[in-house]
């Protein structure tokens, strides 16, 4: 019964993550039309999911945090180490990609940017608060509740990570190959959550990729 209930709490979770996002494309212009307003009620829907997210599992993230107060430099430790290992593997693939398929660009890199030019502060929120904590729930918390075998779980979690960061649709050779660095960094963050037990380890690998990046975009 208990696996029963995570499945449940899992598939429902996972629904709400793909169904939100959609029902507000229903209503909104797309997230490059989107003037301030329209991005911030975005957000704000997509800070409520979050929300229902947290409160959905507060139990075990209670205890993970109750855990990181007595472990935290060594669940920081652990974080800086698989970052690196992130950013070095996501390097090296990123470069034979590109020796194979010199037109290759990550799909939506260019759109990213521009909203990071247009909307700093609005997608700082998102994307260091709202996508961080809802993508390792999602991918992280979600798939090892549901999958027993932890080599099954770091795996098919990265690997549907790595399709969801492509988007809804997959059309061109350039979108298959943006999977494959995408799914390295999705195995990464699953191996960080199952060595150390704890959603945060995952969390602060995430901040400190997405630090690297901007400090790389603003410079």
């Amino acid at each position: 019964m208990n696996n029963f209930n995570k499945l449940i709490k899992g598939a429902s979770v996972f629904l709400l993550y793909i169904l939100v996002p959609y029902v507000i494309d229903m209503f909104l212009p797309s997230i490059t039309n989107s003037n301030n307003k329209e991005l911030l009620i975005r957000i704000f829907f997509m800070f409520l999911l979050l929300l229902f997210f947290i409160f959905t599992y507060r139990k075990d993230i209670i205890e993970d945090i109750k855990a990181f107060k007595k472990t935290g430099l060594s669940i920081i430790g652990k974080s800086i180490i698989y970052f690196g290992i992130l950013i070095l593997g996501f390097g090296l693939i990123s470069a034979l990609l590109l020796l194979i398929y010199p037109d290759f660009i990550y799909t939506n890199s260019s759109i990213i940017d521009t909203l990071l030019k247009d909307n700093f502060f609005i997608m700082i929120i998102y994307v260091f608060i709202i996508s961080l904590f809802t993508e390792q729930i999602v991918f992280r918390k979600v798939f090892k509740d549901i999958l027993n075998n932890k080599y099954f779980f770091i795996i098919f979690s990265g690997l549907i990570y790595g399709v969801f960061q492509v988007g809804y649709s997959i059309s061109s050779l350039n979108d298959i190959c943006t999977i494959i660095p995408f799914a390295f960094a999705g195995i990464i963050l699953s191996t960080s959550y199952e060595k150390t037990d704890n959603i945060l380890t995952p969390c602060f690998v995430y901040l400190f990729y997405d630090l690297f990046l901007l400090i790389g975009s603003l410079m």
